[in-house]
């Protein structure tokens, strides 16, 4: 997921740079945007899921501590820097900007402050949940999540009354992320039985990615529904589908490739600050022409590239460790840990 928003954003820098043909953009390139604009609601679910699932029982002491240095800290250091960019470069632009990015929440490192509010959420009502039907609050969360975006996008009223009430950027509304939250809330606490049963049956999750993909596709065709965002009211059961199919495909064919393992350890990082990077390399990957698929493979190698370098320089100094979050790559290894907590020395093969 963290691959294809990099990508979704290359893309999105290939049209403003490149003169595109209308007809071939039509044809491949708007199927490929909203097949990716998942990408940020999985990494959400994905956040809860795996919340659900290693705390059944609650948090443990420390779990917010933990979670404002090596989440919430990032969040607002790499948000500053974004402001900063943002900024007509002196102080007082600087903090007008600050202040609607890293309070408000206005730029893409929203997500940060949606999931701390599942965190919140989690910690309040997920001992309730558990014990409950999940179908209740699924259907239930589904109804206000699909009723806030349809009424935002096609009533302006109302859009107009979330844009001047609610405090903070209208993203990163809970109502709008409430259905992500309740799914990925069950799946986390019922996840073997459920990926096992979807491995086993490979069919279902392929089907409803089927089917709220073209839901999708209709609604921009037909229906004029042309707003390329991941906060779409036909991208709910998109998002869940896809996340059951990808798991599923990835358990059922065992596939685990060293170097997206790599890429997911610097994942949030990369989040972060990919769109710092991305604009700078324009006119090198238009050295490799201007071919559609050539500049936004280019694009995105450079970005990860320079994210994974960046993250790998700052976290050699506990002063500029905070600006990365904890990433368990460059962490010690399981070998020396296990060297030194023992007071007896050990044959440690250290070439390896």
């Amino acid at each position: 997921m963290c691959l294809s928003i990099v990508v979704t954003h290359s893309i999105s820098n290939y049209l403003k740079n490149i003169e595109v043909d209308q007809a071939a953009y039509d044809q491949y390139i708007i199927w490929i945007r909203f097949a990716l604009l998942c990408s940020t609601p999985i990494f959400i679910l994905l956040s809860e899921t795996l919340l659900s699932k290693n705390y059944p029982n609650g948090f443990k002491k420390g779990f917010f501590p933990k979670r404002i240095k090596y989440i919430l800290m990032p969040y607002i250091l790499i948000g500053l820097i974004v402001s900063y960019r943002g900024s007509e470069r002196d102080l007082s632009s600087f903090l007008e900007v600050a202040f609607q990015k890293v309070i408000f929440g206005q730029w893409y490192g929203f997500f940060v402050i949606v999931i701390f509010q599942f965190y919140i959420l989690h910690w309040l009502i997920g001992k309730y949940l558990a014990r409950i039907n999940p179908l209740g609050p699924i259907l239930i969360s589904f109804a206000i999540s699909f009723a806030h975006v349809y009424c935002f996008v096609h009533i302006g009223s109302y859009q107009e009354f979330v844009l001047t009430q609610y405090p903070l950027w209208y993203k990163t509304h809970i109502f709008m992320w409430l259905f992500y939250f309740i799914v990925a809330f069950y799946i986390g606490q019922y996840y073997e039985q459920l990926i096992t049963f979807l491995t086993a049956k490979i069919w279902i999750p392929i089907l409803m990615t089927t089917i709220s993909f073209g839901i999708i596709m209709y609604n921009y065709l037909e229906m004029d529904y042309t707003r390329i965002s991941s906060e779409r009211y036909d991208m709910l059961l998109y998002s869940v589908s896809m996340f059951f199919l990808l798991v599923a495909l990835i358990r059922k064919f065992n596939f685990n490739n060293q170097t997206l393992v790599m890429i997911s350890n610097f994942s949030f990082f990369i989040y972060l600050t990919h769109m710092i990077f991305l604009p700078y390399f324009v006119k090198l990957s238009l050295t490799f022409g201007e071919n559609f698929f050539t500049y936004v493979a280019t694009m995105t190698f450079l970005t990860i590239a320079s994210c994974i370098g960046v993250a790998f320089l700052l976290y050699q100094n506990s002063f500029t460790r905070p600006f990365t979050g904890k990433i368990k790559y460059l962490e010690p290894t399981s070998i020396k840990n296990s060297v030194t907590s023992n007071k007896e020395p050990q044959n440690v093969n250290y070439g390896q």
